[in-house]
């Protein structure tokens, strides 16, 4: 009986191909439509278990619906579901080509009549096309391997890629996101992903860049149908559910349902789709096979792939702002990690899709970005323009002329204060700034309307900072960059900086956009050092103010520091000094009244600039550098009001520019200069000595032995003021009797300066009658308690002591040795104890300093010791027997027998 029916079929298949060879319709005085069942051939295919049986009948309708589209059509899903029921699983080439046969027959007629003129598909095609995809893509499973490639690469070809291989994507990503719930171990759904993605990415690289692009922009449009939830879906149906058991479905709703039906599936179905969905666009884009598909085309782009690439940007960019909002809506909820992870992907996908463009394409495509009407979407084509501008260095003369398009669109961007949101101008002006930095050096006048736009919005003093700040950064770049060009604007620019600069407010709450204009200052200056004359005051005195102000340890503040030490490197060194040094002492005069904390910061681009000076300048600037520094050094005696501290802070930094000048100087220079300030210290206050003597103590550190030269003008100066500071003498205080303070520090700076012309003396300094001048003043200072009992164990250990030992050392005459001794030998029989104990520290120093030379003054000190070794003071006994050992350590020789 089979075989009989399989005779029959082959029968009708003959007639069919005599009648239409080519596969056309038949004339109905010929063959009624009406006579030929293709009903019964179906109930022929339902009813037979035999292959063959099976294959003559397909092959018969194959050929019946190039003739009979219409009445095909109604028994296609029969046909399609049979097939995927069982000739799809027999792995055989007859079963195959019995497919590809079918398919390439049945299907192109059902296309060709339901196809609309302009050659689109129609949705009721689309909704049968779909089930039909969908029977394939169920049976896949069962399918051989080496077959499923094969079968749906020829279905797709014969139905279409550009309108269909979205389905297949889709229905494939549904059936693996179904089935891989049922996987338990997390090993095999991971093993099976990764074989599937293999498989769907095969499968599209079938087929050409353009088809695989439209799928991605079809599958976007899908998901962005999709609710956000399962549970959302009968909402955002327009019908209620009595209303829709009574109202068909219309055919886009039908579609969608059929690929995938938010109510037909749990929400975690759901979510587990889109996420497939985007993992695998992700994928594809960044494959070997695709992007070598990209690269086989070359450098050509036709048109319609590049409004594919921007459309697909488009897409992507949509979806990313729809699952940014989802992210939003659902930060307290459980979903929130699932929401996050996805748009991590979804921005991949984008990436993806940013770096396949090539230049010549990405910049047209960009630019046709940013008129989109979405504040969002042109947004992010600006920050992907952005990227691009960082991540590529070298651009050739088309390139460089098509990008320079892009500032027309991002200047108009920039333009709209009110319609344009601050973000997106902030975005537009940072784009600027990357494009000035990428190619403005090749074409400067481009960038002129850009400067002037830029400085329109420092100038107009935007209500949102961050623009401003973007606007700052954008001048920074473009001045740098277009260098002379820029002068014109400074009278506009150079105001607005200085008055973002002052804003207190602003100080405290922005950061960031402190930053941005101290940036642009920095670079102005650093370009134009020659044309800021007139902001010159205004530019010092804010830049000693901020460097005050950043004392705090946050990020932005490090960064902040960071760029005023550059700026104010620049001011010290980009200047000329004929320009700087008169601003310096006018901003000096303003500051030291009532803004002492920033004088800091003046002195410091002083000093620096007196560093870089060459000897034709300092010598011709010498006059007025002095009069600046006698000025200046007047601060304790005119502006101290009694915080010590401060005064000796602020006293440092004068006193550091004054040596960085008078280390370059000559002997010769150095000497009027040096008898200018011995003058001015015995005039005036007596403030004038404590800074002069602190003065010259940092001089005899510098100099070191050079400054012998000059010291025996001092000797007597010296000597008189180890008197007048001296608490046993009689007379008047050198400070009154309320300022020890200023006595101690004074003895300090004397004592430490005679300690280093002594340490430094080479040229034999001390001669018999400088020598007797300063023995007995110095001496004397062991019995000086002026300051108190602290003050002077201080004094004594870290100043007086070191100071005596290295006179011992300069003296170099025994004679004197001995007067030095005896003297001190002396105070050791004073009433009180601790002048005694300071006088065994003192010869222990001195022994120690003469070694083996001291043995000539030993007869006349063991009488002395041998005294206090009785003491009635406890610590001065135990220190005699320290001496005495020490002695016995330094000269050799046992001294216990003279005892």
């Amino acid at each position: 009986m089979e075989y009989t029916k399989q005779l029959l079929l082959s029968c009708l298949l003959n007639v069919l191909h005599r009648l239409s060879p080519d596969g056309s319709a038949v004339a109905t005085d010929v063959l009624d439509e009406e006579k030929f069942s293709v009903e019964l051939v179906v109930q022929v295919i339902r009813a037979s278990d035999m292959p063959q049986t099976h294959h003559h009948a397909l092959l018969l309708l194959g050929a019946a619906a190039a003739i009979f589209p219409e009445k095909v059509l109604h028994n296609i899903m029969p046909i399609f579901t049979f097939m995927g029921a069982n000739i799809m699983r027999l792995d055989d080439a007859y079963s195959f080509r019995v497919i590809d046969r079918t398919v390439q027959m049945v299907i192109p007629a059902l296309i060709q009549a339901q196809q609309l003129s302009d050659g689109s598909a129609s949705s009721p095609l689309v909704a049968v096309v779909t089930r039909i995809v969908h029977v394939f893509a169920d049976a896949l499973p069962h399918v051989p391997e080496h077959r499923r490639l094969p079968i749906l690469s020829q279905l797709m070809t014969t139905l279409g890629p550009a309108h269909f291989l979205w389905v297949l994507m889709l229905l494939l990503f549904k059936l693996h996101a179904t089935q891989s719930a049922a996987q338990s171990s997390a090993s095999d759904k991971d093993e099976a992903l990764e074989k599937d993605v293999d498989f769907w990415i095969s499968l599209c690289c079938e087929f050409s860049v353009n088809d695989q692009l439209t799928s991605i922009i079809n599958i976007l449009n899908f998901l962005l149908q999709l609710p956000d939830d399962s549970d959302d879906a009968p909402v955002q149906r327009s019908l209620s559910r009595r209303g829709a058991s009574k109202k068909k479905k219309s055919p886009e709703e039908e579609v969608l349902d059929l690929v995938f039906s938010p109510e037909a599936h749990s929400s975690k179905e759901l979510r587990h789709f889109k996420f497939l969905s985007v993992c695998f666009m992700a994928q594809l884009l960044g494959s070997a096979s695709f992007i070598g598909k990209v690269s086989d085309g070359g450098d050509v782009e036709d048109e319609a792939l590049q409004s594919l690439q921007q459309r697909l940007l488009e897409e992507i960019l949509r979806y990313v702002h729809s699952v940014a909002r989802c992210v939003e809506n659902s930060a307290d909820k459980p979903t929130a990690k699932f929401w996050r992870v996805l748009l991590n992907k979804s921005y991949d996908v984008l990436d993806k899709v940013n770096s396949l463009l090539p230049t010549d394409t990405f910049i047209p495509v960009m630019r046709g970005l940013m008129g989109n009407e979405l504040p969002s979407v042109r947004r992010k084509a600006m920050e992907l323009l952005n990227n691009r501008l960082t991540q590529r260095t070298s651009w050739d003369d088309q390139q460089v002329s098509a990008l320079l398009q892009l500032t027309d669109d991002l200047l108009s961007i920039v333009g709209k204060r009110d319609a344009e949101p601050a973000l997106n101008r902030q975005t537009a002006l940072y784009g600027l700034k990357l494009l000035c930095r990428a190619v403005g050096s090749r074409r400067r006048e481009a960038f002129g309307p850009v400067l002037l736009v830029a400085v329109d919005v420092v100038a107009a003093g935007d209500d949102d900072r961050n623009v401003t700040g973007s606007a700052l950064l954008c001048v920074a770049e473009l001045v740098a960059t277009l260098r002379a060009l820029a002068i014109p604007q400074l009278p506009r620019l150079m105001p607005a900086v200085l008055q973002a600069l002052s804003d207190r407010k602003e100080l405290l709450t922005n950061e960031i956009y402190l930053l941005s204009a101290v940036t642009a200052l920095q670079r102005v200056t650093e370009t134009l050092p020659h044309f800021i004359s007139p902001y010159l005051d205004d530019i010092t005195q804010q830049v000693c103010r901020l460097t005050r102000v950043v004392a705090s340890p946050s990020s932005a503040a490090s960064q902040l520091a960071v760029r005023l030490a550059s700026l104010r490197s620049t001011l010290a060194t980009a200047l000329p000094p004929r320009v700087l040094l008169p601003a310096v002492a006018r901003c000096y005069g303003n500051m030291v009244v009532d803004r002492k904390g920033q004088l800091a910061a003046l002195l410091g681009v002083l000093k620096q600039h007196i560093g870089q000076m060459e000897k034709e300048p300092l010598s011709f600037h010498q006059s007025e550098l002095t009069s600046f520094f006698l000025s200046a050094l007047d601060f304790r005696a005119q502006h101290c009001q009694g915080d010590l501290k401060k005064t000796a802070e602020i006293e440092g930094c004068v006193i550091d520019c004054l040596i960085a000048m008078v280390m370059k100087l000559s002997e010769v220079t150095f000497r009027p200069l040096f008898f200018k300030l011995l003058d001015w210290s015995k005039s005036g206050s007596t403030e004038r000595v404590l800074t002069f003597y602190r003065l010259v103590d940092f001089i005899a550190e510098r100099l070191k032995g050079l400054f012998v030269l000059f010291a025996g003008n001092l000797v007597k100066p010296f000597a008189d003021l180890l008197n007048q500071t001296n608490s046993c003498q009689t007379g008047t205080p050198l400070f009154g009797s309320s300022c020890e303070e200023k006595t101690c520090l004074l003895l300090g700076f004397v004592l430490d300066c005679l300690q280093k012309i002594f340490l430094f003396d080479t040229q034999r300094f001390l001669s018999r009658e400088r020598a007797e001048a300063l023995l007995t003043p110095l001496v004397d200072q062991l019995e000086n308690s002026v300051g108190g009992q602290q003050q002077y164990e201080q004094r004594v250990t870290q100043h007086l002591v070191p100071c005596l030992g290295q006179f011992s050392v300069a003296l170099a005459d025994e004679s004197l040795w001995k007067t030095l001794n005896y003297q001190i030998l002396l105070k050791t029989r004073n009433a009180d104890s601790k002048v005694r104990f300071s006088a065994l520290v003192m010869l222990m120093e001195l022994a120690s300093k003469l070694k083996e030379n001291y043995m000539v003054l030993l007869p006349e000190t063991i009488p002395f010791l041998a005294e206090l070794m009785e003491d009635e003071c406890e610590e001065v006994e135990q220190q005699v027997q320290k001496v005495v050992q020490e002695m016995e350590n330094i000269l050799g020789e046992p001294l216990q027998s003279y005892f």
